[in-house]
């Protein structure tokens, strides 16, 4: 049972709203005894159908909340979509990974943290370089053939002391081709920059911020 996704249609209800579910999601939420949940199959977006939570969902997450929690203190969201993708320039900075609910993400699934909650005021600066580690995490060799799968790219060398851009004498970067694996991932975390106001389902961001979200 997804206990998460459970109490995102719990929290839409109460809001006077809905999530939109597909049949695979809503499933085990119907079919339980008593149904959790209720459908309208006159609204729908795509192959989902909305959905309200019923009187015995709050039931069923008390008795099972030990089963429900997240970490920290941050809340797991699903039916909340990233905002596009925007280019921006540098994304290092510092991240306590035991903080952030990676572990407990599914697919669809996000989290939000707010600039307020960092020292330079910039979450998607401040969780970039957590984002990347934890796609390493779960990142493998791609093999094939029993074979290491590697790719050609161009790039542009940096200062090993201050990681900038070398600069050459005609006032270019400097490049060098390198081969890199290719990497297969088991689980796959993205980063967008949000705005305070952004909404998606029941959901509304409180602050500017960022929303960090599980693609695979």
């Amino acid at each position: 049972m997804d206990k998460v996704l459970l109490k995102s249609v719990i929290d839409a209800t109460d809001a006077g709203s809905f999530v939109y579910l597909s049949a695979a999601e809503g499933g085990p939420l119907l079919t339980h005894t008593p149904p959790l949940i209720e459908k309208n199959d006159e609204v729908t977006q795509g192959d989902k159908v909305a959905c309200r939570a019923l009187p015995a969902a709050k039931d069923y997450l008390a008795a099972n909340q030990g089963e429900a929690k997240s970490a920290g203190n941050y809340t797991i969201l699903t039916n909340v979509e990233l905002p596009a993708a925007k280019k921006r320039g540098n994304t290092s900075g510092s991240g306590a990974p035991t903080k952030y609910p990676f572990a407990d993400l599914p697919v669809g699934g996000v989290f939000f943290s707010g600039n307020s909650e960092h020292n330079k005021g910039d979450a998607v600066k401040a969780l970039g370089s957590t984002v990347s580690a934890q796609n390493d995490k779960y990142a493998v060799q791609k093999m094939e053939n029993g074979q290491p799968v590697f790719k050609t790219i161009t790039r542009a060398v940096r200062d090993k002391a201050t990681h900038k851009a070398v600069i050459g004498a005609d006032g270019k970067k400097v490049t060098e081709t390198v081969q890199l694996p290719v990497k297969e991932y088991s689980r796959k975390f993205t980063i967008r920059p949000v705005a305070k106001g952004y909404q998606s389902g029941s959901w509304t961001a409180p602050e500017d911020g960022a929303l960090v979200g599980r693609t695979v």
